[in-house]
């Protein structure tokens, strides 16, 4: 039952990656494959078909079930073989098409008038019955698999051979190399498996489904691939899979040889001591791969995490030509670039060389379909050997191989917020020759947060024309992001008091508070924390801020825009950073405050008409740790009468302790509010950070953020 159950999994698995892939994948170069994959799932089916039958003891149904799946298997040769014979272009011409037909018509011939019988058991596994070929000693059975598993793709392979001498792209020269490799071995290793396996286990041969599953998953990874494959990545890995597992493994057994009599007189003291002699091996080898991986300065294999902590430590208060040096370093000691350009939005609507590694000066129209067909694909990360594999690029193929020429590089970072594209980031080839590869494609897309934090600083804080007029001795970075932070539409409204005070622990902080104005009786008021402390926390509240009054631009629905915020924090900033906050509508009109919670530590209301101060909030989660937070959050209203207060904070001011230990805290706050309920907003949140300083004796360890929000009448 295993071998029917086995093949109907397999004939599943394969419809569903078919579909998955149909869906996901539109390259002309890879549909037939993917229709091979289902022509793959219909043999697998048949053939599970076939061993059920034949426990019932049909053998006449057997034997048409049998003579089916030949057919089916000459098909998919005949798909695979001249699939082959076209790659990487794909042809199916009249010509090409009846010369198919000519093939599956003899195979046709041999199987309904030259095999007689056909015999698929459990014991036996598939036997047959078929005429003499008249010129050679073998039957038509073995005349049929010699000529559609050996003739047919063996010819296939030699027109590889062919183009591989002849192509000049080096993508295509590696598929073609790699299929020339991987197409005859795992033909090879599944007929040996099978002739070997089957002296065992006859029934072995009932599997062979599998192996043709092998062929046609190579073949598929093969012709998708979309960059060049390192040698020096592949050479890397290798000698740690040898040391790491191969040679643990030997040993391992040897260690089981040499133990072998202490197993057959005490199991329990033999069990114990291989035991802690495999598990020192494997420590071993760990520690061993470890030190080759020193020795060999592996960041050229596996340098991600190296590069994220380089690009973490990057210091936003030095100056842009230090920032851009520093960043081409970092470029250069992990990711081997011959040279590093940054281009920068100009006001002409192009992008102009800001800094360049080799000094090399480029101006490129952000007018160019190149950068609308990446935005519509929303592709971010583009390599030169895309341009020929990646289905979604082909409308822009030729301004992309215009700008690769141009600028004479191998990677395009495009940085954009949302589809304004503000920078780029344009890599040169590797030192050495060397090729990028998926393993560096999927770097830099994981990273890519890092870069656009990068690019919009020097975009829209660190730009020469805005700080040239800044005393240099100055840390002018900080002065124009905290400038940046402070402004905003302060509410002006008879019907209410808003107030605000903002501190940052050290100079610069993550603390995040906007009043944006929406029509005259309409405000939005954010508050919140984003994670970290220091101006890299102060470069995320600034870009956070400048978002959401975009998202605000083309939103209108309240949850929709926290999602969207959720969604560019996760994406677009560095990797860890959340906001934990509130965002507040506040609506005049019908004296509404709408709000939804997004971590906010408390929210207190004061009401006039009972005199005590309360805590509203809600449920709510902070923004960008999970990808869809539409479910997590809800909208709350709170109706406000003529002397209500509103007040909320992050929590700086209620995990502030005083030299003993003990924490400002809720009540004391509540207290504050009842006590200082005559002051304007203003002095209302002055008073309470006042009272922080003055209960923890000491400078601040934490941002503190507070907004006051007194209603005055109806």
């Amino acid at each position: 039952m295993i071998y029917i159950i086995l093949n109907f999994v397999l004939s599943a698995v394969l419809v569903w990656f078919s579909s998955f892939e149909d869906v996901r994948n539109d390259s002309e170069r890879v549909k037939p494959v993917i229709n091979i994959v289902l022509f793959l799932a219909v043999i697998a089916f048949f053939s599970a078909g076939a061993i059920l039958v034949s426990l019932f003891g049909n053998k006449q149904l057997v034997t048409i079930l049998g003579k089916g799946i030949f057919l089916l298997i000459s098909w998919f040769s005949i798909s695979i073989s001249f699939y082959l014979f076209s790659f990487p272009k794909v042809r199916n011409g009249v010509a090409t098409k009846i010369l198919k037909l000519i093939i599956f018509g003899l195979s046709c011939f041999v199987i309904f008038s030259k095999i007689q019988d056909i015999d698929v058991s459990l014991k036996e596994g598939i036997k047959f019955e078929s005429d003499l070929f008249p010129i050679f000693n073998a039957s038509w059975v073995e005349i049929f698999f010699l000529f559609f598993a050996f003739v047919l793709p063996g010819l296939a392979e030699l027109s590889i051979i062919f183009r591989f001498q002849a192509e000049k792209n080096k993508l295509y020269r590696q598929q073609l190399l790699l299929l020339i490799v991987a197409v005859p071995a795992s033909i090879v290793a599944t007929l040996l498996l099978c002739q070997t396996a089957t002296k065992w286990v006859p029934a072995f041969s009932l599997l062979y489904t599998f192996g043709l599953a092998v062929l046609v998953f190579l073949i598929y990874k093969i012709v998708t691939a979309t960059v060049l494959v390192d040698v020096r990545i592949v050479a890397s890995s290798l000698v740690d899979f040898v040391f790491n597992y191969i040679l643990v493994s030997i040993i391992a057994g040897i260690l089981f040889a040499v133990l072998q009599p202490l197993r057959m007189s005490n199991v329990l003291l033999f069990v114990l001591i291989y035991g802690v002699l495999t598990g020192v091996l494997l420590v071993a080898g760990y520690q061993g791969t470890k030190y080759l991986r020193k020795l060999r300065n592996t960041r050229d294999a596996n340098y991600s995490h190296h590069f994220e902590e380089d690009l973490s430590k990057l210091d936003y208060t030095e100056s842009p030509e230090t920032l851009n040096e520093k960043l081409s370093n970092i470029f250069a000691e992990n990711v081997h670039m011959t040279f590093l350009d940054l281009l920068i939005e100009s006001n002409e609507n192009n992008l102009e060389t800001m800094y360049s590694s080799r000094g090399k000066k480029v101006s490129i129209p952000l007018s160019n379909p190149l950068f609308d067909t990446a935005l519509n694909a929303k592709i971010n990360v583009i390599f030169k050997s895309h341009i020929d594999t990646k289905h979604v690029l082909s409308s822009a193929n030729k301004e992309l191989s215009d700008f690769f020429y141009e600028t004479q590089g191998e990677v395009l970072i495009i940085l954009n917020e949302g589809r304004h594209i503000f920078a780029a980031i344009v890599l040169g080839e590797k030192r050495l020759g060397n090729a990028y590869t998926d393993y560096d494609y999927s770097v830099f897309t994981n990273l890519y947060s890092y870069f656009f934090v990068i690019g919009y600083y020097l975009k829209n804080i660190a730009n020469e024309a805005v700080v040239g007029t800044v005393n240099r001795e100055i840390q002018m970075s900080g002065q124009i992001i905290q400038s940046i932070q402070e402004n905003m539409d302060f509410i002006k409204n008879p019907k209410a008091d808003v107030g605000y005070v903002s501190v940052a622990a050290h100079n610069l902080g993550g603390e995040y508070v906007d009043f944006i104005r929406l029509t005259d009786e309409r405000h939005m008021i954010i508050l919140g924390d984003i994670s970290g402390k220091g101006i890299n926390a102060s470069m995320s509240s600034v870009i956070l801020k400048s978002v959401v009054r975009t998202f605000l631009a083309e939103t209108h629905d309240f949850k929709q825009l926290i999602q969207k915020v959720n969604v560019f924090i996760r994406n677009n900033l560095p990797k860890g950073t959340f906001l934990a906050g509130v965002f507040m509508l506040m609506d005049f009109s019908d004296n509404t405050l709408y709000y939804i919670n997004c971590g906010t530590p408390a929210m207190f209301m004061y009401t006039r008409a009972y005199n005590n101060v309360i805590e509203v909030q809600g449920e709510g989660r902070v923004l960008g740790f999970v990808k869809n937070v539409d479910k997590l959050v809800k909208v709350r209203k709170v109706k406000l009468n003529s002397g209500d207060m509103i007040l909320t904070c992050t929590d700086g001011l209620l995990e502030g302790k005083s030299i003993r230990g003990e924490k400002f805290g809720k009540d004391r706050v509540q207290r504050s509010i009842m006590d200082n309920l005559s002051f304007p907003s203003d002095k209302m949140s002055q008073f309470l950070c006042q009272e922080l300083s003055d209960f923890t004796s000491k400078e601040l360890e934490d941002d503190v953020s507070v907004v006051v929000i007194k209603y005055l009448e109806k």
